[in-house]
């Protein structure tokens, strides 16, 4: 895990690269001064917070066990109780139709924009509570498990998230699953470089099964994504329908010389999927920019930035939700990622730039307390701590895919998990779930 100042900083400076390379433009709108000078004074607080935490004094280096049955049972059943309130929500849903699925939150989205009740099932709502323990579950699983079982990964950590996947006809909790797995199997390695002896290395390879299923849901992920993307271009006439649809309504065009080349050398499909999975990283960068410029506002409090807080809020006044986003649509941000120091600034105005510094500062903490490998149960924040930082393009941390929940059982899972003694040395620290 590398420091999170200079993660965050790097990530920012890659998103501002990647605008300045590829061919966007902005059609009626311009990135101002001003809101530069906002995001580089929320990148200021979130840096200087996580410099606040002083190091921890490291610690030997030696195996240590960790108990995580207590985890391991309430991870399971939260996986459990998942599948079966989404096997309720979904019965009476055509679950394999992604037309359907892009028509259901298109409704959804006008359904807030007119304050109108929420019309989720209570499986659904149950569902969203407890789906975010898989992604827990792949973590600890991964990271503390000398040979993660690939039945228990599927039951408890795969399948929760398919199911959600499906019941919100998006794509955020898959991909959410898969880079929390790639980011568990990077602590993993660093964890057992840390444990092999002076002078030796230590290989530790997956089996061809695991990667072959590694291979399979990858490939899998990487084919839903691009299906959905050609399923919502389908409706405006492809894939260029769809970029006279991002000029005319996102206010963003891909044209110029480079442009040019990339519709002559690869096609117009192939152009459009470089177009929209590269949109997804810079557009942070701009809706961002719009928002410390133009925004006006009421400070929203978490109903913007929160899912969990938009949904509570929705069944209390869903006229206050609608005239919250109004305001957004108004400014033609509304439906656009808006990234985490956005995010903060449209809930909390200015008082955002202290929470940017808490943030910073809880990952500093996080960080210092990994390398100072003391108790080896501070691992279980490390991939969820560069999600965050790898992430910020997009929202916050508990504002991406249900963060606020997954986050809550991610302190579940480390406040149930115990150390223990051990009176002589074990051939590896990673401990199981006994």
């Amino acid at each position: 895990m590398r420091h999170p100042a200079l993660s965050m900083l790097k990530v920012w400076a890659a998103c501002i690269l990647l605008y300045a390379v590829l061919p966007f433009q902005l059609v009626d709108k311009h990135l101002t001064v001003e809101g530069f000078v906002i995001l580089f004074l929320f990148l200021a607080a979130f840096c200087v917070g996580t410099l606040l935490i002083e190091p921890v004094k490291r610690g030997p280096v030696g195996p240590q066990r960790i108990d995580f049955s207590t985890t391991e049972r309430l991870l399971a059943a939260a996986g459990v109780v998942t599948v079966i309130a989404l096997l309720f929500d979904l019965r009476d849903k055509s679950v394999l139709d992604l037309a359907e699925a892009y028509d259901l939150r298109s409704d959804q989205a006008s359904a807030l924009m007119e304050g109108a009740a929420s019309s989720s099932t209570l499986g659904f709502q149950i569902g969203f509570l407890t789906y975010p323990a898989a992604y827990v579950y792949l973590v600890r699983a991964i990271v503390f498990e000398r040979r993660p079982s690939l039945t228990r990964l599927a039951a408890f950590g795969v399948l929760p998230v398919l199911m959600a996947t499906v019941a919100m006809g998006g794509r955020a909790p898959l991909l959410y699953a898969i880079l929390i797995s790639m980011f568990a199997l990077g602590t993993r390695k660093v964890c057992m470089r840390r444990q092999a002896p002076a002078g030796t290395r230590r290989r530790r390879r997956l089996g061809p099964l695991a990667l072959l299923a590694i291979g399979v849901i990858i490939a899998g992920a990487l084919y839903y994504f691009v299906a959905v993307f050609f399923t919502r271009a389908e409706v405006v006439g492809g894939a260029p329908g769809m970029f006279k649809v991002a000029e005319e309504i996102w206010g963003i065009g891909f044209r110029g010389p480079l442009a040019d080349l990339m519709f002559k050398a690869l096609g117009d499909e192939v152009t459009y999927i470089v177009f929209i999975f590269n949109w997804y990283v810079v557009q942070g960068l701009m809706m961002g920019n719009f928002l410390f410029s133009d925004y006006h506002g009421p400070m929203q409090l978490g109903v913007y930035g929160v899912d969990l807080v938009s949904a509570l809020v929705r069944r209390l006044d869903g006229a206050l939700v609608a005239r919250n986003f109004d305001a957004l649509q108004q400014l033609g941000t509304y439906g656009f990622l808006p990234s985490a120091f956005g995010s903060l600034y449209v809930d909390l105005w200015f008082f955002g730039i202290l929470v940017s510094g808490v943030w910073g500062a809880l990952t500093g903490l996080v960080y210092q307390r990994i390398c100072g490998a003391r108790d080896s149960r501070w691992l279980v924040f490390a991939p969820f701590v560069t999600m965050g930082i790898l992430f910020s393009f997009i929202n916050t941390p508990i504002g991406f895919s249900n963060g606020l929940v997954t986050h809550a059982w991610m302190l579940v899972a480390f406040l149930s998990a115990r150390r223990l003694k051990l009176r002589r040395p074990r051939p590896l620290l990673i401990g199981s779930p006994a």
